[in-house]
């Protein structure tokens, strides 16, 4: 096949794959060391997912991963970016993209000694006109995560635009001489998490807000940590045209970043955004309340040198078969007080009037089971 150099030419041939399901990924076995890194890439230092002596104690008496372990399982992008199309039958300098977004589904955890796997499927492909980008392609790209047990552990959708590429930087805020820049390095250790204190359904409030959480300001090295943490440690096996440095996909080179990714500078991974979001919502509720699903939209670039403060607070509570739901907003914004990331969350806590919560038993991840004895 020739090189595809418009639009029209990726929409028939991605439309091709749709509803095709990929190759499997391969069964990873889940291990201290893998979930220990997705932290350190993510920056999220909760010991649920990285103390074995406080997890062992804890809720389910075992580390287990973060909702945002995901991402580390499967970026689940290779669906929505190519489909079933060769990557060099595609050229980012003739059509580049953006990461708009994801929306996940949570079903079960991740324990550690899980062997866990994925399947991505392409399920859709729509036009938008942008206001920078002209027309463009939105692709859908659907993952699901199974166990060895084969039990689903969750649905992630990723969406991802396709554009004529226009060699330069999308709009991106300056940085703001009058707000310092802040070191993201000790901010991990400095969280405020609710952690063994059961937040109950009946105690929150609409309107309510969530403790903010200060990410800092934007490095190179926040960037290589998630790439390498959270993604992969491993070498690119090709270089892309126009830049001799892949490491994080070609997101530290800047010259690469304007000609062939639209962005004005050096940026970041759209997932680990995602990640943050699913922190705040995470670190509010506790170790007894569980992230169900969540809608979330990537609004504006996030540049090497912008200073983020995810914040969020209680849009709705509701209770569906019996179970209390609350619904949060939660945000990521820079040092222009610009969203550059959004997500509507949706989490399951405790209810006062169903007695204490119940601890998962101790050897549950090698016995058979359903979901109730987890969320009762």
């Amino acid at each position: 096949m020739s090189r595809i150099t418009t639009l029209d030419a990726f929409e028939e041939e991605y439309r091709r794959g749709i509803d095709v399901p990929m190759q499997p990924r391969a069964w990873r076995e889940v291990t201290e060391e893998w979930l220990r890194r997705h932290s350190e890439g993510s920056g999220d230092y909760n010991p649920l997912h990285r103390d074995r002596g406080y997890a062992d104690a804890a809720r389910f008496h075992s580390l287990t991963g973060s909702p945002s372990f995901l991402f580390s399982i499967d970026f689940g992008a290779n669906a929505s970016i190519w489909g079933h199309l060769s990557r060099d039958d595609v050229a980012m300098k003739d059509l580049s993209i953006l990461y708009l977004g994801a929306d996940i589904e949570w079903h079960r955890p991740v324990w550690l000694g899980d062997r866990v796997r994925s399947i991505e499927t392409p399920v859709g492909v729509k036009r938008r006109s942008m206001p920078q980008l002209g027309e463009a392609l939105v692709c859908s790209g659907r993952t699901d995560y199974f166990n060895h047990r084969g039990e689903q552990i969750a649905t992630l959708t990723n969406h991802m635009l396709r554009f004529a590429n226009p060699g330069t930087g999308v709009a991106a805020a300056p940085p703001d001489p009058d707000r310092p820049q802040v070191a993201p390095d000790p901010l991990v250790w400095q969280r405020t998490r609710r952690g063994g204190e059961v937040r109950h359904f009946e105690d929150v409030t609409v309107g309510e807000e969530l403790p903010a959480l200060p990410k800092g300001t934007y490095t190179t090295t926040e960037l290589y940590l998630f790439s390498h943490g959270t993604l992969t440690i491993g070498r690119s096996a090709e270089v892309d045209e126009g830049t001799i440095d892949m490491g994080a996909g070609g997101r530290a080179d800047a010259e690469y970043a304007r000609r062939n990714r639209a962005q004005s500078a050096q940026f970041d991974y759209g997932p680990q955004r995602i990640t943050w979001l699913t922190q705040i919502a995470s670190d509010w509720a506790g170790d007894w309340g569980d992230l169900v699903s969540m809608s979330s939209r990537l609004r504006r670039p996030n540049l090497v040198g912008d200073t983020n403060t995810v914040h969020g607070r209680v849009t709705g509570t509701r209770e569906v078969d019996g179970q209390g739901l609350v619904d949060l907003r939660v945000a990521v914004v820079n040092q222009a007080d610009v969203e550059t990331a959004t997500a509507d969350l949706t989490v399951r806590l405790p209810r006062r009037d169903a007695g204490e919560p119940r601890e998962v038993p101790m050897l549950w991840a090698d016995a058979a089971h359903d979901s109730s004895s987890i969320y009762g």
